[in-house]
Formats: structure tokens, sequence, C-alpha cells
């Protein structure tokens, strides 16, 4: 019982992640869903983590609206509220990105005015986190572009398709991917299919890798998902024109994928 608890939780863990919770948020409030009810110090055992950061991120979920407080003899006990409040929280988040958003795009001007480019050097950033690779995929994929791409390791790291995820059922891509020939590839296709403005071929199976590699315009995005996820963009004409001479390259020792 207790290994199919510790498998059940393993399973959750990148789901809350995915709402919004963070390692040690995740790692509490599944401690305390298993207790019920319980005193900072009990939660704190239970979910193998300090009693004074337990209480600073028991103060977070409860104005999350995921856990409530009461008192018991002059003790507060933490207690979960219903799991649907998940699902609530959600919905905040979302009402809350839209409003965000509006506001974001009011202000773009103000932002671009603020990062001066110097003409013929290369300009790199890196980032790091889901939340940032999302973004850069949702920014990228909206574009015609050129990639490297492995589904497997995206897969894994979201626990699904990406294109999906960002753009819905029936996302249309446009451009031209070299994928590495695996089973995810298989049902990566299946649902991305391609056509007239969308090309897929597949690696050698000799050729592999775990990183995504994608070129639009003049830069190029290095997405790497080992330890921590890390994004990595060079915004140069010179070598993006470099990156798509190797695509092309293997665009032509590779196998076409046909709808």
């Amino acid at each position: 019982m207790r290994k199919h608890h510790q498998l059940s939780n393993r399973a959750v863990r990148p789901l809350l992640q995915r709402i919004g919770l963070d390692d040690r948020e995740v790692d509490v409030y599944l401690a305390l869903l298993a207790m019920k009810t319980g005193k900072a110090t009990q939660i704190a055992r239970a979910a193998h983590q300090s009693r004074s950061h337990t209480y600073l991120i028991l103060r977070s979920l409860t104005e999350k609206g995921l856990v409530s407080e009461v008192e018991k003899g002059k003790i507060i006990h933490f207690v979960t509220e219903a799991p649907e409040r998940l699902l609530n929280y959600l919905q905040n988040r979302e009402q809350e990105i839209h409003e965000l958003e509006a506001l974001t795009k009011g202000m773009m001007p103000y932002f671009t005015s603020m990062t001066p480019r110097k003409v013929g050097e290369p300009r790199v950033t890196v980032a790091h986190g889901l939340e940032g690779i999302k973004q850069v995929y949702r920014d990228v994929l909206a574009r015609p572009f050129v990639a490297f791409f492995n589904p497997k390791v995206d897969w894994e790291t979201f626990g699904g398709n990406i294109a999906i995820q960002l753009f819905g059922k029936g996302a249309i891509l446009r451009g031209r991917e070299l994928l590495v020939d695996n089973a995810a590839t298989r049902r990566y296709i299946a649902n991305v299919p391609p056509h007239k403005e969308y090309r897929i071929r597949l690696l050698p199976k000799s050729v592999a890798f775990d990183a995504d590699v994608i070129i639009f315009e003049n830069e190029i995005s290095m997405f790497t998902f080992s330890e921590e996820p890390t994004i990595i963009r060079i915004e140069n004409p010179l070598l993006a024109d470099a990156f798509r001479a190797w695509h092309t390259a293997l665009w032509g020792i590779s196998r076409e994928v046909t709808a």
C-alpha cells in the first residue's frame, strides 16, 4: 500500500508543478493531504522540511486557497481544503494571466525601447525553468522555423506534446523539422502531422541527441532539459545561416514523413 502511495505521489508531482506549486510546496501539500490535518511540526516531519520553511510554505498554500488554519487548544493546525480548490486556483491564475497579458502588450513599446542592440555583435540570452522554455516555444513556434528536435525529451519533461499544450489540438506549425527516430517521435507526428507548410524528416538511426535547436529569422534557440531546464538564445544572422546550412545538409540524408 505504501509503495502504491509513493508511485501515486510521483505521478501527481509534475501535475502540481505545472499547476503552479514549487517543489517544496508540492512536498508539503502532499504530506498534509495524506494527513488531512496536522501541526506545522508534524507536517514538516512528514514532508522532510525544516519547521521554519514548512510554516512559510503553509502560509503560501493558504494564500493560494489550498490550505486553511484551525485553532485547537490555542495551537494552530493546518487542514487541506477539498481537492477541487486546485481547479479554483487554476481558474484564478488563468484570469490573472489574461489581465497581465493585456497590460504587458500595452507596455511592449516601452520594453523594446529599453533594449538597444549593438550592430554586428551576437546577442546572447540565457534563461532557466520550464515556464521560460514554454514562453520561448510559444514565441518561436508561431513563426516559420527549421529545427532539430527529439520529442522523447520534451514528452518526458512536459508530460505530453508541447505544441498541443501551447496551441491546442489541431495546432498548425510552419517549417521543417528533423526529428530523432524513436517511439515518442511517431506519437508526436500522429498528434501534429506534416502538411504543405510543415515538413518532417526522420534523422538516420545513428543520429541522436537530447536537446532541441530551433532556427528562425536571425535567431537560434537551444533547449536543454538535463538537471535545470535551460534556454540559450543567440541572435546573429551569420550564425543563424550556419545552423540552417547544417540543417540543410542533414535534411538531404533524412527520410521524409508524409501525412
